[in-house]
This record gives C-alpha cells, structure tokens and sequence, in this order.
C-alpha cells in the first residue's frame, strides 16, 4: 500500500513540474465540485420524503453535511493547461424527522467522515482527478438509545479507496466518468465501483451570475452486485461561478450512499441548498 502511495506522488510531481512556478492556495479550485454526488466535498442541507424498499418511512431524511474542497498548492500552464494538488473533507449528518409515540423526535441516524487528497490535471476540454481518501460511519447516540441498540452493530462504510474521474466539458455540458478501487477495509467488501454525471448550466444573466442547472449523478458498486444509484436534480445556480449556490429539487434512487445502513435500498425526494465555502 505504502509503495503505491509513494508512486502515486512520484507521477505528480512528474507531470505537475514540481519545483517549476507553483502558486500556494489559489483562487480557484480546478476541479468542478460535483453537487449530486451524496459524497461530495461540499457544504449543504437536504430535506425530503424517504422510502426505503419502496415503503414510505415514517420520518423524514434530512442531511446536514458539512464539507470542503481546496486546492493548496497550484502549478498553472497558461489558460489551458495546469495542475493542482489540495485536500477534501467532510462530515454527513443524517438525521430522522419523525412524530412517534406523541412525540416529535429529531434523531441522529448516522453521520460520516471523510477526508481526500486530490490531485487534478486540467488540459482544455478535459480535467482529471486522480484521489486516495478515507471514510468511515458511526451510528447517531440519540438513536440508538431510543432504539435500544445496546450491543454491537457490523458497519461496512469503513474504507479507503483510490479513484480515477475524468471530466469533459461541451459547451454548456460537462460529463463526468470514473472508476475506484477499495484498497482497504474494516470489513470483507468488493472492491469496484464505477461513476458517471452530467451538469448542464444555462445562463439567466449576462453576468453569470444567475443559472438554470439540471444534472445526475450515479455509481455503481460491485459490493452491491453493481446496482446503480442515481441522483437526478435541477433548480438555480446563483452568486460567484468560483463558490456558486445550487438551490435544487433532487430524486434519489439505489442504493443507500451513506451511513452504517449503506446499501440498502432507499429512494428520496426532497430540495437542497449546497455551497463550496472554498
């Protein structure tokens, strides 16, 4: 593992002329954040119905997540051409909403960390991540309790994993695809996954300032025999194109993405605000 690691590096600092001009955390982040990912580096809040097994649950899903995505050290090769090595994170709260037993409850279901490095190469019109990062779930206190759940409970969503997602932009669309591998896990689990997205923005200004946005986002995971989860969204993307606001309305549908119950089969619709605060 430490080997592949250290030539990982090796080939970045190759490609990124380490050592040449280098700018120490820029403006701008090369690397499109990917708002429909329910694993993005982002900041945001989504509330909405939830089924799981297509049976209405009795709560309603709300994630507070609270993420970054920055560049830290840069190496431009003119307007069409550079590179950028940075660090990601974030934490997930899914929480339950729900009136049981004449009581309205807020309960913390599960809340996920996260932390990446991404190494980016942009050459116009396409943009290339490569990353290694780490997650892992825990199980919310508050629900446990009310659920009585006083022993142990086997959790998957602890890994590491090491993916490759490249992004072409046409236009007014920009495609994403990808793949993973698991490298480590607390758990027996399959290592593949594969990735694909779209983003379509339309501008409502002359500024920019103001767009139409309507996009996917979905994976599939070998672990759960390559099932595919899609997440499908349109709504406004407003302020500052570097750190845009996404007000959307948002259709889940696969696989759960998160959390100790990762894998089981969820849909949800519901409306979101997510930002990049970097």
């Amino acid at each position: 593992m430490k080997n592949i690691f250290f030539f990982i590096l090796m080939v970045i600092f190759q490609f990124s002329g380490f050592g040449q001009k280098m700018n120490f955390l820029p403006k701008q982040n090369l690397w499109q954040t990917q708002s429909l990912d329910p694993l993005s580096s982002q900041s945001g809040v989504l509330i909405g119905a939830y089924w799981e097994n297509d049976k209405p649950a009795d709560f309603f899903l709300t994630t507070f997540t609270f993420g970054f995505q920055k560049a830290i050290f840069a190496w431009p090769k003119g307007e069409e051409k550079g590179f950028d090595l940075g660090l990601e994170g974030a934490a997930l709260t899914q929480f339950e909403w729900t009136d049981r037993e004449g009581a309205f409850q807020r309960n913390i279901l599960s809340t996920d960390f996260w932390i990446g490095v991404p190494f980016v190469m942009y050459f116009k019109p396409w943009t290339i991540r490569i990353r290694f990062y780490h997650l892992s779930a825990h199980m919310g206190d508050d629900y446990m309790i009310r659920n009585d759940i006083n022993s142990y409970h086997k959790n998957n969503t602890n890994y590491e994993q090491l993916d490759v997602t490249a992004s072409y932009l046409l236009k007014n669309f920009r495609f994403y695809f990808g793949t993973g591998i698991i490298v480590r896990s607390s758990h027996s689990r399959k290592p593949l996954e594969f990735t694909a997205g779209m983003d379509y923005l339309l501008s409502l200004n002359k500024k920019g300032t103001a767009n139409f946005y309507a996009g996917f986002y979905a994976d599939s995971k070998q672990e759960y025999n390559f099932t595919p989860a899609i997440n499908i969204g349109a709504g406004v993307q407003l302020g500052n194109p570097r750190r845009p606001v996404k007000i959307l309305f948002t259709y889940f549908n696969g696989p759960l993405p998160y959390s100790v119950y990762e894998g089981r089969t969820a849909q949800w619709l519901g409306a979101g605000i997510y930002i990049n605060p970097f």
